[in-house]
């Protein structure tokens, strides 16, 4: 007698072929979405270059604006200190003939003049640059500050004076009122160069940093519409290989 057949095995491709269309269809959803990321990366990527380059040039165009109407005050303003001054001036006295001239005293005047003010501020000139590091930050290079010597206080209370005359050849020569007089002439540029000196500005550069980081962060956080972080450099601490700014 001949077996009868069982039918339980089925059609053993079917699943082979379901198992690939399956593949087949995970490997097109994971291209696609790898497409789809990358889309989005592009446009990311499109959108930040387009957002720096639109800081770079307000912040720019900011920084120019902003030292044309600085220009009337001379530059940014950091602050006023008062400075101490010493005047000394001498005058000798000669007598002579037929071209020769024997000198016969001196006078030497000192003063020691107190309570003087200057003001210094980071001059509208050269030295200056604007450059976005990314879309939250601004590197700006400024020049290091000076003394503004257009707006010098000079002390004129004679209290804050102090005069020592030294006279030599046993004070043959008598100091006169116009001695004085031309020492305190002297005083102004006297105050200039104690303000400028390489202690005295030393100290000034932290406060010049600071003042130059809290007036062009709120500036240009204003112009660019969000908040921008400012470091501030001297052009004294890099190589001056940044292009300078047009004209305005």
């Amino acid at each position: 007698m001949t077996p009868a057949r069982t039918r339980g095995g089925g059609c053993c491709g079917c699943g082979g072929v379901t198992a690939l269309v399956l593949l087949i269809v995970v490997v097109i959803f994971a291209v696609r979405c790898d497409l789809v990321g990358a889309a989005e990366r592009f446009r990311a990527l499109v959108r930040d270059a387009f957002t720096f380059n639109l800081i770079q040039s307000t912040v720019h165009q900011s920084l120019v604006t902003a030292l044309g109407d600085l220009r009337a005050d001379g530059g940014l303003v950091i602050g006023w200190r008062e400075v101490q001054a010493r005047v000394l001036a001498d005058r000798t006295t000669s007598i002579g003939a037929f071209g020769v001239q024997v000198p016969i005293g001196s006078v030497r005047v000192e003063l020691d003049v107190s309570g003087n003010r200057v003001q210094y501020l980071l001059p509208a000139g050269d030295g200056w640059s604007a450059r976005a590091l990314d879309g939250k930050t601004v590197l700006l290079t400024v020049p290091p500050p000076v003394v503004n010597d257009r707006v010098v206080e000079v002390q004129s209370d004679p209290s804050r004076i102090r005069v020592t005359i030294d006279n030599d050849w046993m004070e043959h020569i008598i100091p006169s009122g116009g001695d004085i007089d031309r020492a305190k002439a002297l005083i102004r540029a006297a105050v200039i160069e104690a303000g400028g000196s390489r202690p005295a500005l030393a100290e000034v550069r932290l406060e010049a940093r600071n003042t130059a980081r809290t007036f062009f962060s709120s500036l240009f956080s204003q112009t660019v519409g969000s908040e921008l972080d400012v470091i501030v450099q001297f052009s004294d601490e890099v190589d001056g290989d940044q292009a300078p700014l047009p004209k305005p």
